[in-house]
């Protein structure tokens, strides 16, 4: 048991090296510089407007962070130690 457990890993590393060498052959297609994407348009409108989305992300978990923690609260699921138990029960 322990022998044929030997015996896969040991052909399995010498065949992971030899599929990982042969991804890089025959591909043909060269990158270049040429072939990364051009930025385009103003960086701070987009900035802007992506700053914006995640403010209102932001205020939103907030505000249900806030809700929850009311909600919790006012149903007495949770009891936040506020000020000394009135019974010791």
């Amino acid at each position: 048991m322990l022998a044929k457990h030997i015996v896969k890993q040991g052909l399995l590393l010498k065949n992971a090296g030899v599929l990982s060498r042969a991804a890089y052959h025959g591909s043909g297609i060269k990158t270049t510089m040429n072939d990364l994407p051009v930025p385009q348009g103003d960086w701070k409108e987009h900035h802007s407007r992506q700053n914006t989305k995640y403010n209102a992300v932001l205020f939103a978990g907030i505000a249900a962070l806030v809700g929850t923690i009311a909600i919790a609260k006012t149903t007495g699921v949770i009891f936040l130690n506020f000020s000394p138990p009135q019974s010791l029960d």
